[in-house]
């Protein structure tokens, strides 16, 4: 898949596309469907399959919590390539960028720049300073300027709306389970690896500090079960999704150790291997199944390992080990 970073950019060249337009923050179920549904265009017309996104997320730029913790991705985690896209477009959601018209951008970007022959969007996207031009909107746009509009409806499960911002609000309160289930796979968080206070292992239960970019959304504190794919790590001796190993994470500040800590704080315990800590090393990433229970402090040393030993006992029983 072509990575294009920006809509300037000379690699980028008008040939005939299908686009598919949005700001494919998650990439959810009802993300998907947009992708489906463009794929099969892309088929029909013979075409360039193009997926068309932002940076930074708009969300960071209009959500009241736009400093921190409100990504639920970025583009190069999202698994494009397997949907059937070829090329990937970032614009830059730059000041200058947000003031454009809806016909400006239908004009001079989608028709010209990107030569676009479909554009495939939610039936809740909008283009435009403000938000001026709505789906309806758009497909006048499109009729004008040479290309056609495919509105996807929105994705709703067990009658709800599936939504990046539903989303955010169940990671934020740690339903991760609740999360997954719109997201249809388990959430993802990708970093470094970082020097912690050491405390794990003097516990007897060793730990992966994680580095996670700052506008990333960390689910809410909690310790949880998943699994980590890392360089190195040996095949797991479960089955687990994409094959990672089974881990218990902690999220948050230590409140037996420092409860005024970094609340964004992610340690990962990986059960039955030792791994080193190379500080700096990209390329971790870990995948949230399910919270095993809330964050508590402890009076001792003692208690607190006797915990940590009872959520690795729920977790070899989740994963049958």
């Amino acid at each position: 898949m072509q990575v294009i970073k920006g809509l300037d950019n000379p690699a980028l060249k008008p040939v005939r596309r299908i686009v598919a337009d949005g700001g494919f923050d998650g990439m959810h179920l009802g993300h998907r469907a947009i992708f489906e549904a463009a794929y099969q265009k892309a088929r029909e017309y013979k075409a360039v399959l193009t997926a068309l996104t932002f940076e930074p997320a708009p969300v960071e730029v209009f959500s009241p919590h736009n400093s921190y913790n409100v990504r639920l991705t970025v583009a190069q985690e999202r698994g494009l390539e397997q949907l059937g896209v070829d090329t990937l477009v970032i614009a830059d959601f730059n000041e200058a960028f947000q003031q454009i018209s809806a016909e400006q951008y239908a004009r001079d970007y989608i028709a010209k720049r990107l030569g676009s022959v479909a554009v495939v969007i939610s039936e809740s996207h909008s283009w435009g300073h403000h938000g001026q031009a709505d789906a309806n909107r758009i497909r006048q746009l499109g009729d004008k300027y040479g290309f056609d509009v495919q509105v996807v409806p929105l994705v709703t499960l067990d009658g709800e709306v599936v939504s990046s911002s539903t989303i955010r609000s169940f990671l934020w309160e740690g339903k991760v389970q609740a999360a997954n289930r719109l997201l249809g796979r388990p959430y993802p968080l990708y970093g470094t690896v970082r020097q912690g206070a050491g405390r794990g292992t003097k516990l007897g239960f060793p730990t992966i500090n994680l580095q996670v970019p700052q506008a990333k959304l960390v689910p809410g504190p909690g310790v949880y079960a998943g699994v980590v794919e890392a360089e190195g790590l040996p095949t797991p001796p479960v089955t687990t999704y994409r094959s990672g190993w089974p881990a218990a994470i902690s999220v948050g500040a230590s409140p037996t150790f420092d409860p005024q800590g970094d609340n964004r704080q992610v340690e990962v315990h990986l059960l039955d291997i030792q791994v080193d800590n190379n500080y700096g090393a990209d390329g971790i990433m870990v995948y949230f199944l399910h919270r095993l229970r809330d964050q508590q402090a402890f009076d001792t040393e003692g208690q607190l390992r006797s915990q940590i030993q009872a959520d690795i006992d729920r977790l070899r029983e989740a994963f049958n080990l």
